[in-house]
């Protein structure tokens, strides 16, 4: 005979077990939905990325006298970003044969080197100083006449570039200009072959017979550029740190 006690335990036991049940659908729907937000923030992410990189090669189309700008300089992290590196540098180098000015300020930091050996080989001029601008967005202004404005996930020179805005404004070019004439014009401000000089001398002044293949290894610069800058007569600029 069923008592009370047995039913209501009964009960009991249907009640745990529906719950048990909605909460590990709850869980799958919840763990469904996370999955769907970081799928598409990872294709937002992507998208917004490419559109920039669009917006990029875009503006080295339309260049026709003059592209200057402050850029990471960050070596590429991928065969894609790779790829992008590949095709700046050959816009680089069809541009500047046809007569177009470019300059590029890159953050003093020795990992930069690579990418400022390759667009210098292609024919921009080359620049470091850590002017702070490049830390929160990247900007190149084209022709003088319209700027392109990278801005990055979050703060920080290392941060991939997140969306690209292009602005069409004589009047923003100008104020641009003027962040970047300071720069250029620093006391601290070094050219490519004179950074890359005063890292071989710092490295001399600790080592003297220098090694140069371990010194090419890190910087991801051919011992053949390296001897050639090392025999350039160039006093290094000042400097308010040497990163090695």
């Amino acid at each position: 005979m069923i008592t009370v006690e047995f039913s209501l335990l009964l009960v009991e036991l249907i009640l745990l077990i529906v719950t048990v049940i909605l909460l590990v659908m709850n869980l799958r729907e919840e763990k469904g939905r996370q999955d769907l937000i970081k799928e598409v923030g990872r294709a937002t992410k992507v998208l917004t990325r490419q559109e920039y990189f669009n917006e990029v090669i875009r503006s080295y189309h339309d260049a026709k006298k003059s592209i200057f700008g402050c850029v990471t300089g960050s070596p590429p992290d991928g065969e894609e970003e790779g790829e992008m590196i590949n095709t700046i540098v050959k816009h680089i180098r069809d541009l500047t044969k046809e007569g177009v000015k470019i300059r590029f300020m890159i953050p003093k930091f020795t990992d930069r080197l690579h990418i400022g050996y390759r667009y210098s080989q292609a024919g921009a001029e080359v620049f470091y100083n850590n002017c702070a601008l490049v830390n929160d967005a990247r900007y190149m202004v084209i022709d003088d006449r319209f700027v392109l404005i990278g801005v990055p996930e979050k703060v920080g020179e290392n941060e991939p570039t997140k969306k690209g805005y292009r602005i069409p404004s004589i009047g923003i070019s100008a104020i641009i200009r003027e962040h970047y004439d300071q720069c250029a014009n620093s006391k601290f401000t070094a050219t490519y072959e004179e950074y890359v000089k005063e890292i071989i001398q710092e490295m001399k002044r600790i080592k003297p017979e220098l090694d140069f293949e371990p010194v090419a290894r890190e910087l991801q610069i051919p011992i053949g550029e390296l001897k050639r800058i090392d025999t350039l007569n160039i006093t290094p600029k000042p400097t308010l740190k040497v990163n090695i």
